[in-house]
């Protein structure tokens, strides 16, 4: 599926030109690109970040997510729904007249993102841009989303390419095709739109050419480890561990398995991740970020998403051997050397030798590994029917419809269909109990039958 995500993004070549021109010229004349974003985007606008300040251009491209960096863990409650908390935000890093904001929503409705967008259009000389991968004509019954696509002050990036693998999995190809977007019109520099086609084209039949399938045997070794009640928690280098962050912390909502603990927390999440090399959490998340770690002490905020309780997520060395004394925990290594990525868990290792060295090809390449490592084995587990995310937790307003529209789906094919608001009932009176909403729904209203 990252196959025919990648090579339709051929098709917007022109458009991505006009991307990197608008980018280049922000930063040529001294202004900064903001990217925003919220779960698997906001850890996009994240990694780009971090790419860029591992490149030598700090403080010139800005990520943030909703929720500020304590999100990159855990999703923040509400936070998506609110597209004043994302001018909040926005307005709090310092963004200005000068300065060139990019949206990036993989369904192109997400409250967050469109007012961080509806503001940087009446704040700054820049045209924003909102970037998506919706459809038009599926956006249009969305009213802030079609008066975005309709406004002449936003530019438009419409990256359509096709069904997830996973239904509704946007972590994968969406975000993929959204990552290598911004990354090229923000790393690269092309003379023309043609050596951007020719650029795109061959970097893309790069990508393509990795064989992640010699992973296999790692998937059926961490599946069968969870299967025993084991835990795993992965030890990357500070080049790529947002990628692996990233990774592990979308887990959590797409298969609704525990979030990664904090440190006086006794059961353990899954999957975790160690930075290697830092001996505690403060210096684990400066070598995650490349910066001091962003988060929010907004006073009337319900929860406590402040800097304390970031480093309270201690993501150093010291993590290993609290797991290791809590449970059965194995380290999954993974490292870069040169163009190498370096797998090993367990008895087994793996050196994929990439085609090119540059940081994004890395991370896009880990992204894509990992992604497909990732759902092999929560699908090994059984977290999913089909290519359907039957354990989807409910934790915003656009994971609710989801829960609802994949048990509408399930019950279908048994010829029930409940009314949509007897649904979206059940769902809210059962929201924060543990075990699989779609389950729930589907069985409750089956034996209504």
């Amino acid at each position: 599926m990252d196959s025919l995500a990648l090579k339709k993004v051929l098709n917007y070549s022109p458009e991505i030109f006009k991307l990197h021109q608008e980018c280049q010229k922000t930063l040529q004349e001294g202004g900064r690109v903001f990217i925003s974003g919220c779960g698997a985007t906001g850890r996009l606008a994240l990694s780009i970040e971090k790419i860029a300040n591992d490149l030598g251009l700090n403080n010139r491209v800005i990520g943030f997510m909703a929720g500020g960096d304590y999100a990159l863990v855990k999703s923040v409650e509400s936070f998506e729904d609110r597209e004043d908390f994302g001018v909040r935000q926005l307005q709090a890093l310092g963004f200005n007249k000068n300065d060139l904001l990019l949206g990036v929503t993989e369904g192109g409705e997400t409250s967050f993102v469109l007012g961080t967008i509806n503001f940087a259009k009446e704040n700054s000389n820049r045209k924003p841009y909102f970037i998506y991968c919706n459809p038009n004509e599926e956006l249009a019954s969305i009213e802030r989303s079609r008066l975005l696509i309709e406004d002449p002050k936003v530019e438009k990036l419409n990256l359509v390419v096709g069904e997830m693998a996973l239904s509704g999995s946007t972590r994968m190809q969406a975000t993929t095709v959204q990552m290598l977007c911004c990354g090229v019109a923000l790393f690269f520099n092309f003379e023309c739109e043609t050596s951007l086609d020719s650029f795109l084209k061959n970097y893309i039949e790069d990508l393509l050419k990795l064989e992640i399938n010699t992973l296999a045997p790692f998937v059926e070794a961490e599946s069968k480890h969870y299967l025993s009640g084991g835990v795993v928690t992965y030890l990357a280098n500070e080049e790529l561990a947002i990628a692996v962050m990233t990774d592990t912390t979308e887990r959590s909502p797409t298969f609704n398995l525990k979030g990664f603990e904090k440190i006086d927390d006794t059961e353990m999440s899954l999957s975790f991740l160690s930075v290697a090399g830092t001996m505690n959490s403060s210096e684990a998340w400066q070598k995650l970020l490349g910066r001091e770690p962003r988060a929010l002490d907004w006073t009337d905020l319900k929860l406590l998403i402040n800097l304390e309780e970031v480093y309270a997520f201690d993501i150093s060395t010291s993590s290993i051997e609290r797991r290791t004394n809590l449970g059965n925990n194995l380290i999954f290594e993974i490292r870069s050397l040169s163009n190498n990525l370096i797998f090993n868990f367990e008895n087994l290792e793996v050196n994929v030798t990439l085609n090119r060295e540059d940081l994004l090809f890395k991370h896009l390449t880990l992204k894509m590994a990992l992604n497909a490592h990732s759902t092999l084995v929560m699908g090994r587990i059984g977290r999913f029917e089909g290519n359907m995310m039957t354990y989807v937790k409910a934790s915003n307003l656009k994971l609710v419809d989801r829960s609802i529209r994949y048990a509408k789906e399930l019950l279908k094919r048994h010829g029930v269909e409940p009314k949509d608001e007897d649904m979206a009932r059940f769902v809210f009176e059962h929201l924060h109990e543990e075990g699989p909403i779609v389950i729930k729904l589907r069985d409750y209203f089956l034996k209504r039958v």
